[in-house]
């Protein structure tokens, strides 16, 4: 209901009818307030006022026999909005269509209200010429009879409700019961108005608090209006304006223009598309670079959803804008890395495929020659000359392809990050020697001079670990002597650099005259399984491996390892490291003497060992020297024997450590805990082919006096085994002594 009618006056009705027409009029007005007292409480009973005012104008549309109810409300602007309606069953709702209606339109009714008037239209046809505009506008609406009264808040108006075609013989009832319900529609709407300022200021309250949590997540939130003909509008909060490093002030065409103008080109079309998606799935998310105007380039995250609610021709969308710049940059650095490691591994395992390529050739190169000489020595049966020959081949081949898998071994152990071994104190000088001594066979052989010059130290007796120290040195002069050429040098030099603090820094250089190396491998040449010329395969044996096991060694210790070289000009390779200087002095204990014989002749040996053919050697060595063997095939056979013999019987126990139904190491336990006099004393020397320092500890700890590596090197062995007898044998002599001590000691009391 949107225009104005006419105001019918009071009238008197005449004296024949009086009487009638009063008791009738205190039955209506008994009737009124039934029907209204209904209503309001059926009305009361709803949980909010929006639903009381619903309930209201059905109950009283209903009881007029109207066809449509309503509240019109007068808004910010002036205008009236219908904000409340109930139509009868078939009739067509009007409320969305009188919404903003101009104030002109009702300015006649307003008039009438202002002076305590209402408005009744008996028959449309009635304001056909007084008011033509509002006749069409009724009758376009099917209204033919109609009754409106004013809503006030204390004097002010604030809108009016009414009903639509009722009977006109019920007009004045319907007046009287609009009227009287009027005081309940205004109390409903105040009511209504206060929940909304209670819900709108806990929203603000919650916006407010959700807008601190989202400027703490770099998120804002923006509403993008694409209404067609009108240019596309953005509307950001707080935080989307500080995102976007726009203005305050920015207007929402401007704010648009200032976002989409900024994304990076090469994502325009794919933001677009994204914005499509939204539209027909009802949500899209999508990353681009946007050109901050202050930032530079960042990354955004985005993303929204379709508002339905959106009442103009076009479409809206609601949405969030998050800086991800750090998880970006660190997501790209993280998928660099990732790209880096990827390339490594493959590089790593291009090299270990080429490794075991070359690996196949240097194994079976040694087995081939091995395979070989022993099928010669067969033949040769009437020539000892040849035969002494291919002994030596099988023994130089055995020793080369020893030395290949120790290479492998020790690669596999630093690349898993062992631990280091345990430090002790050495002679610096002896260890030099030693080296120069193992590897002097092989310069006389490729007939190269090896000199040692040692005067540069200022302190021999260090703390450390010599076998580590003589690996990295023995793996550096092994390369200078393996590729030189005939008639060269190399030359060795050792010199204390520094002391501080109990500790020297020590340099030792190692110069070739050697086929040197290319400037193009020198940043290759600690990489595992790397070789540069692999014709050096042919010329000069070797895994590629030596230079990784150094470079490993070294940093273990904390040195640094320098190498200057070129192609054709041989190499000086400079190490240095610092070393604990032992100033105690003392002398090691435990180390065998250099000039001690092995002879181990009339030695009673106990020998463990399950595998035949290792069982076969080591006795048949141990028999060639003059020993006794008794042979056990696993620990426990090994204990029943030593248990089941005299004390003393045996002097010595050779003891595998990997061995089925009891280990070597348990088997060393339980005869050290043998309630016998030489169970304690009986040396025990470890034969395995776990060779690393972790097993040496191992077996130590299980009571064997010493741990040999196999393959067992002979003359090492025999040295040990007449090394612990001449222990033993003081032992055994310590413990009769005490024993006849305490015998002596209880005759006396």
């Amino acid at each position: 209901m949107d225009h104005a009618g006419e105001l019918l006056p009071a009238g008197e009705g005449t004296p024949l009818t009086g009487a009638y027409e009063q008791h009738s009029g205190m039955r209506s007005v008994q009737n009124l307030e039934s029907i209204i007292n209904e209503g309001l409480r059926t009305a009361l009973m709803e949980e909010t006022p929006d639903q009381s005012l619903g309930v209201l104008l059905e109950h009283l549309g209903k009881a007029l026999n109207g066809e449509r109810t309503y509240i019109f409300e007068q808004n910010e602007s002036g205008c009236d909005d219908n904000t409340y309606e109930w139509v009868a069953d078939g009739v067509e709702p009007e409320k969305e269509n009188l919404q903003n209606v101009p104030p002109e339109a009702c300015a006649s009714w307003y008039r009438n209200f202002s002076v305590g008037g209402h408005i009744v239209i008996e028959h449309l046809e009635d304001i056909r010429e007084s008011e033509p505009l509002q006749y069409e506008n009724l009758k376009r609406q099917g209204i033919h009879s109609l009754v409106v009264v004013p809503l006030y808040d204390g004097k002010q108006i604030i809108g009016f409700y009414g009903v639509d075609n009722p009977p006109v013989k019920s007009l004045e009832y319907a007046s009287n019961m609009l009227q009287t319900a009027a005081y309940f529609i205004v109390s409903s709407l105040k009511r209504r108005n206060l929940f909304r300022a209670l819900q709108k200021r806990s929203y603000l309250e919650g916006r407010q608090s959700l807008e601190d949590i989202l400027e703490g997540a770099r998120t804002g939130i923006w509403t993008i209006e694409l209404e067609e003909g009108c240019p596309p509008r953005m509307y950001a909060d707080r935080t989307m304006r500080i995102l976007l490093g726009a203005p305050e002030d920015i207007g929402p065409e401007a704010c648009y223009r200032h976002w989409f103008e900024r994304i990076a080109p090469d994502y325009t079309e794919m933001v677009q598309e994204t914005v499509q998606e939204m539209l027909r799935t009802g949500r899209a998310e999508v990353i681009y670079p946007w050109n901050h105007p202050e930032l530079g380039k960042i990354y955004v995250r985005c993303g929204g959803v379709p508002d339905r609610t959106f009442q103009k021709p076009g479409s809206c969308l609601n949405g969030y804008h998050q800086d991800i710049t750090e998880t970006m940059v660190t997501r790209k650095k993280q998928e660099q890395s990732i790209l880096e490691l990827l390339e490594r591994v493959r590089q790593a395992n291009s090299a270990k495929s080429e490794f075991l390529s070359h690996m196949s050739h240097d194994l079976r190169t040694p087995i081939n020659g091995i395979l070989g000489m022993l099928a010669i020595l067969e033949k040769s049966q009437d020539d000892p000359e040849r035969q002494r020959d291919c002994r030596r081949k099988i023994r130089v081949s055995a020793e080369h392809l020893l030395s290949l898998v120790n290479d492998v071994l020790q690669v596999s152990r630093l690349e898993n990050g062992w631990p280091a071994p345990a430090e002790k104190s050495f002679d610096l000088c002896a260890v030099l020697e030693d080296c120069i001594t193992v590897l002097s066979p092989m310069a006389e052989e490729r007939d190269v001079r090896l000199e040692l010059e040692t005067s540069g130290l200022r302190h021999s007796r260090v703390i450390g670990n010599p076998l580590q120290l003589k690996q990295i040195l023995m793996s550096v002069i092994d390369n200078a002597l393996k590729y030189n050429r005939p008639h060269g040098s190399v030359f060795v030099r050792a010199e204390e650099t520094g002391f501080c603090e109990r500790t020297a820094s020590c340099r030792f250089v190692v110069e070739d005259t050697g086929i040197g190396i290319g400037e193009d491998f020198k940043k290759h040449i600690f990489e595992p399984f790397t070789q540069e010329h692999q014709d050096a395969r042919t010329n000069y044996s070797g895994s590629g491996l030596g230079m990784s096991i150094v470079k490993k060694l070294v940093d273990q210790m904390k040195g640094t390892v320098e190498i200057d070289s070129r192609t054709g000009g041989g190499s000086v390779v400079r190490i240095t490291l610092p070393i604990q200087v032992d100033q105690a002095c003392e002398p090691l204990s435990g180390e065998p003497e250099r000039d001690e014989p092995g002879d181990i002749a009339g030695m009673q040996v106990l020998l463990a060992e399950d595998n035949e053919i290792n069982c076969e050697i080591v006795e048949f060595m141990l028999r060639d020297a003059g020993a006794e063997v008794v042979t056990a095939k696993d620990g426990k056979a090994a204990v029943d024997a030593f248990a089941a013999s005299a004390p003393g019987a045996f002097d010595c126990i050779l003891m595998d450590l990997m061995m089925p139904v009891m280990s070597g190491y348990e088997a060393a336990r339980v005869i050290r805990g043998l309630d016998r006099a030489d169970a304690g004393t009986v040396p025990i020397i470890a034969l395995s082919a776990n060779a690393f320092e972790e097993d040496v500890a191992l077996a130590k700890g299980a009571g064997m006096n010493e741990h040999l590596a196999k393959p067992v090197d002979v003359r090492r062995m025999l040295l040990v085994m007449n090394r612990l007898r001449g222990r033993q044998g003081r032992s055994t002599h310590d413990s009769q002594t005490t024993e006849m001590l305490k015998t002596v000691e209880m005759k006396t009391v």
